[in-house]
């Protein structure tokens, strides 16, 4: 386990998918609460549409990436940690004037971040 760990974390490499072949075939038939996503999906795009940002709604996955009010990207989430909101600029994933933000997080989480999201928005409308 430590040398996957040293492997996946450190250097970057990928294991070979025998270990998840086997993990896999032990959760045949089981179902993850898909609903669970939904609803902090919801809850993230209810609050940043209301703050003024721009984005797709995703119908699956659970991250977004929502138009930045300005050019630079790398600025705008550097203005978004002044808030203690953790996002990945978007020119990182070949999006440029975006930011990549997860939902997968407690709602408090979410809940707390609004306040900050409307705050640094503010800053550019």
């Amino acid at each position: 386990m430590a040398g996957m760990a040293l492997t996946n974390r450190i250097l970057g490499f990928v294991n070979a998918p025998a270990l998840m072949q086997r993990v896999v075939s032990c959760m045949q038939g089981m179902s993850v609460d898909i609903g669970e996503y939904k609803r902090k999906r919801d809850l993230l795009c209810d609050g940043l549409a209301d703050a003024g940002y721009e984005f797709i709604k995703p119908p699956g996955a659970f991250y977004l990436f929502p138009r930045t009010p300005i050019a630079d990207d790398v600025a705008f989430v550097k203005e978004l940690q002044k808030e203690l909101i953790l996002v990945v600029p978007g020119s990182g994933f070949a999006g440029p004037g975006h930011f990549r933000i997860a939902f997968c997080v407690d709602d408090k989480t979410i809940v707390n971040a609004l306040p900050g999201f409307r705050k640094v928005m503010q800053k550019y409308k």
